[in-house]
């Protein structure tokens, strides 16, 4: 349970639902204030969109979590003001077609939206015998046993982006600035440092503390290189523990339509940046698209998971490979040149 503004809300409902009409998915719209730091962007006309061709197909639409985001706005007044024609037609289609809002790690004030907005809130969707839907934060080992840690950091994170003026996010040829450039400079110095602590905790009998540094930097190359949050295989691992052949999440912001010994993975991407993923599932197969571009995506982004290069690299590994001196990056380089 979690304890709301209003009234204690049952965070871990599981719906079920039929699935005899179509579904369109999104997540991750990060709806902030509306200032340059609002990762959404004021893509609202888009989005707008395809709220519209949800209703006239008479489909439904699922959020699969994390649409506002308190931690950049600060509260739901800034939302409202910024983002007030969307949320309407939000809640318009929840009263029409039916919204479902999956429960994800930034949505701390739960009941807001099942009061406020009208959509069916749970913690996790199964559509007919063999889908499941959740947000994912449940398989980053980082974020999903630690929420509140998470949370406070996630503020501080909004803050000095605030304050700063410039991205500080993975992966960087996405986020190529000088800041974020210097911060992946400053992060590999603070790497170096605490190689060397973690000599002097291993020697002092404080292994875990060192273990836990390796793994954070292990989970910052998987999520640079083709696995976000870390999230690929617990996700396909607990498709089989439920019994479902497909397993469909948001949380990574990396779309995908991956496909590995008969299990699939759909991850609906994010609506942060330049981005506006989104899944549909037809009752028969899915497709993820960006709703701006119409690109398809499959497996292509997953590939280097899925083909085991990520298995041996750690992060120095990944440093000597990518780093080209003054602040150049390899991967964002390469990207840049195609451009």
């Amino acid at each position: 349970m979690a304890w709301s503004w209003s009234e204690q809300v049952d965070v871990t409902r599981e719906k079920r639902i039929s699935p005899e009409r179509p579904v369109y998915f999104i997540s991750d719209l990060h709806l902030g204030d509306g200032t340059r730091s609002d990762i959404f962007m004021r893509k609202d006309r888009a989005l707008l969109e395809l709220l519209a061709r949800v209703r006239d197909e008479g489909a439904r639409l699922v959020i699969c979590g994390d649409a506002i985001d308190f931690h950049q706005a600060w509260g739901i007044t800034r939302v409202l003001k910024a983002h007030g024609q969307l949320l309407r037609a939000l809640s318009d289609l929840a009263d029409k077609n039916g919204v479902i809002y999956i429960y994800g790690n930034h949505d701390y004030d739960i009941a807001l939206f099942s009061e406020l907005f009208r959509w069916d809130v749970c913690a996790r969707l199964r559509i007919g015998a063999d889908i499941v839907v959740q947000h994912g934060h449940q398989f980053d080992p980082f974020i999903g046993p630690e929420l509140k840690s998470s949370a406070m950091m996630t503020r501080v994170h909004h803050l000095v982006e605030r304050v700063s003026g410039t991205w500080i996010r993975m992966p960087l040829h996405e986020f190529y600035t000088p800041g974020n450039r210097f911060a992946y400079w400053l992060f590999h110095k603070l790497w170096l440092v605490g190689k060397l602590r973690n000599v002097a905790y291993r020697k002092l009998g404080l292994a875990a503390l060192a273990d836990r540094a390796e793994r954070f930097a292990r989970y910052w190359v998987r999520s640079e290189s083709g696995d976000p949050m870390e999230m690929l295989w617990p996700s396909l691992r607990s498709a089989g523990e439920l019994g479902a052949s497909t397993i469909v999440c948001g949380h990574a912001h990396m779309p995908g339509n991956v496909v590995h010994e008969g299990v699939r993975y759909v991850n609906t991407g994010s609506w942060t940046y330049g981005w506006a993923h989104y899944a549909y599932f037809d009752g028969d197969r899915f497709l993820v698209r960006d709703w701006l571009s119409g690109r398809e995506f499959g497996d292509e982004l997953y590939r280097p998971a899925l083909e085991g290069h990520l298995e041996h690299l750690d992060f120095d590994r990944w440093w000597r490979n990518q780093y080209l001196g003054w602040f150049r990056y390899r991967s964002a380089e390469l990207r840049r040149e195609a451009a």
